[in-house]
C-alpha cells in the first residue's frame, strides 16, 4: 500500500491535516481523511493507513476514533477478515453542518438569556449585543442556506467538478 501513495496524495494529506488542526482536531485525523477520500479504494485498513502515512497504530486508531466520532468516516466489515476497514461516510459533511447549524442557535440562545439576565449592566450589554446580533442573524440565514443546498443537491445542480464551479 505505501508504494502505491502519490506524492500528490500525501501532499493532500498534509494539506487536511493542516486544515483540521487549525479547527482544534487532530492533524493526523485531517491525513486520515484525506488519505480515505484521496485513494482509489473502496475502504482502507488501519494498517494500510498506518503504511501510506508512515504513522503508529496508536495515531492511526486515535485518528479514526475522532473521525468515527465526527460521523465523518464508517466502520466496514470486510468478510473473512478481522482487522478494520474504514470508508468515507457518504452525506457526512451535510450532516455535520446540519450539526453546526444547530449549535449556532443554541449559542444565540444562550446569548439571549445572557441579554435577559445581564440587562442592567451597562459595560456587559453592548459587548452580548454585539455577539448575540452575529449569532442570530447566522443562525437565521445559514439553514435557509443549507436548505437551498439540499434542493440543489436532489436536483442535480450542484457543481461536481472544479471546472463547474
Amino acid at each position: 500500500m505505501a508504494d502505491d501513495v502519490t506524492a500528490l496524495e500525501l501532499q493532500f494529506a498534509e494539506d487536511m491535516g493542516l486544515f483540521f488542526e487549525s479547527g482544534g482536531v487532530s492533524r493526523m485525523a485531517g491525513r486520515v481523511w484525506a488519505m480515505l477520500l484521496a485513494m482509489d479504494e473502496p475502504h482502507l485498513s488501519a494498517i494500510d493507513l498506518q503504511d501510506a502515512l508512515g504513522a503508529s497504530a496508536g495515531s492511526i486508531s486515535g485518528a479514526t476514533r475522532a473521525l468515527l466520532d465526527l460521523g465523518l468516516i464508517e466502520r466496514v466489515n470486510v468478510r473473512g477478515e478481522r482487522r478494520d476497514y474504514f470508508a468515507p461516510r457518504r452525506g457526512a459533511i451535510v450532516n455535520l453542518l446540519r450539526i453546526r447549524l444547530e449549535r449556532l442557535v443554541a449559542v444565540e440562545d444562550l446569548l439571549t438569556q445572557a441579554l435577559t439576565a445581564f440587562d442592567d449592566r451597562e459595560h456587559a450589554v453592548p459587548h452580548l449585543q454585539e455577539v448575540h446580533d452575529i449569532y442570530h442573524w447566522y443562525a437565521r440565514e445559514l439553514p435557509k442556506l443549507h436548505e437551498r443546498f439540499l434542493a440543489d443537491q436532489k436536483a442535480g445542480r450542484v457543481a461536481t467538478t472544479p471546472k463547474e464551479r
